[in-house]
């Protein structure tokens, strides 16, 4: 049995990932933004789901999502950094507002490191802790120098905040991975979801069963990698 942690817990893919997580006996730990959200989880699950109200945008969520997990559980096998924001709005130099790169950046990237140090702890308990961060393959420095997505319009800031992302993802494994504790950047796949690429092609349900049977399958630490579960692994 494992104890789950998952932000952005209340729709599509975290939604998603949380319940395949429960229904599979697992404790989830999900971290949401707003009462309402809670109390529907609550509603809906039964105990094995703890709601966290907590803005992984702020740095005071570090602290509020330490406070909350040590009452709850004194390991964290799993840590989900799902939460994100929109892809921006657009894909032109001149229009772009440094604001929308920041906001993408912080919740991206700042957001993952915050939620890793609030869990740093309860990781190093767990027998086989994995911090799995939800990427894209929009975030691949390679991938966009060969042109993969010329057919997309996607903006700088979702782009630019992905690949940070992806470096912090590197910089992550590089450092917890001597501690026993493997990172993974994850491409859940051209999902069908809100803002979704014109090229998506699976659902939300199925990406998250995806990555659920890989961590299932997984033995042991890997060093960093950025991976399609069930499918590739990625160029950076």
């Amino acid at each position: 049995m494992n104890h789950v942690m998952i932000t952005g817990a209340n729709r599509g893919l975290g939604y998603e990932l949380l319940k395949v997580f429960y229904n599979a006996g697992d404790f989830v730990y999900a971290i949401v933004r707003d009462s309402q959200s809670a109390e529907r989880l609550k509603d809906k699950f039964g105990q094995r789901v703890v709601p966290v109200i907590a803005d992984i945008g702020l740095d005071q969520s570090e602290q509020i999502v330490k406070a909350a997990l040590s009452k709850v559980t004194d390991r964290l096998d799993i840590l989900i950094n799902n939460a994100g924001q929109s892809s921006g709005k657009v894909p032109k130099i001149r229009d772009l507002e440094t604001e929308e790169v920041a906001q993408l950046f912080n919740v991206h990237c700042l957001g993952v490191v915050r939620m890793v140090k609030a869990t740093l702890d309860l990781l190093h308990q767990s027998t086989l802790p994995r911090i799995i961060n939800i990427s894209s393959r929009l975030g691949s420095m390679q991938m966009m120098v060969e042109q993969e997505f010329a057919h997309l319009k996607t903006s700088y800031s979702y782009q630019i905040a992905k690949a940070a992302q992806n470096m912090l993802s590197i910089c992550l494994g590089e450092e917890l991975y001597k501690k026993g504790i493997s990172v993974y950047a994850v491409h859940p796949g051209k999902l069908k979801t809100a803002g979704a690429a014109i090229d998506a092609d699976i659902e939300a349900e199925e990406g998250a069963a995806n990555i659920y049977h890989w961590l299932n399958e997984m033995k042991r630490p890997a060093r960093t990698q950025f991976i399609q579960p069930q499918v590739s692994v990625l160029k950076w």
